[in-house]
């Protein structure tokens, strides 16, 4: 795991805390789990491309628009 810093509203931040206690979690997770959830499916398109490119030989693979078009189809 990485850390990383970031600056959030102070009324955000006060309330995010808020909801930690009452959630019995912790504001890094809270802010984990809204990052996962609002890019899972940017995140997993980058993970097949990823595996797209490791499979495929230079100059012989589709070029991304085509891969992106079949992963929104096949959805």
């Amino acid at each position: 795991m990485k850390r990383t810093m970031i600056y959030l509203p102070d009324d955000l931040h006060k309330n995010l805390k808020r909801l930690a206690v009452e959630r019995e979690s912790s504001l890094a997770s809270l802010v984990r789990e809204a990052v996962e959830t609002v890019f899972e499916e940017d995140i997993e398109d980058i993970a097949h491309a990823g595996d797209f490119l490791k499979r495929s030989k230079p100059g012989g693979g589709e070029d991304y628009e085509s891969y992106r078009a079949k992963r929104i189809r096949g959805r």
